[in-house]
């Protein structure tokens, strides 16, 4: 294992930090994601877009008390590229 092994888009902070959350629960709000988060919506919109693009995330938009609501949450493939990269990492650390 090295540094080859580690998908650089992955590790951008912003999106390390976004996968990060979603794997930690069943599925966020932007609110909550922006929250958690510390990015502004225009920012958290281009990541999710990207993740979404690449199959790591499923986003889902709806109606809540007459305003629209996006649900996020990591898709099978993203649950299970985030487990990887930090076993990656870990095995990296040395721990």
């Amino acid at each position: 294992m090295g540094y080859r092994d580690v998908d650089p888009a992955l590790v951008a902070p912003k999106r390390f930090v976004t996968l990060a959350h979603l794997s930690q629960v069943e599925q966020a709000d932007y609110p909550a994601l922006t929250e958690s988060t510390g990015m502004s919506t225009p920012d958290l919109s281009k990541i999710l877009r990207d993740l979404e693009e690449r199959g790591l995330v499923e986003v889902t938009k709806g109606r809540k008390n007459r305003y629209g609501q996006t649900l996020v949450r990591l898709s099978a493939e993203g649950e299970r590229q985030f487990r990887q990269l930090l076993r990656t990492l870990n095995q990296i650390a040395g721990g």
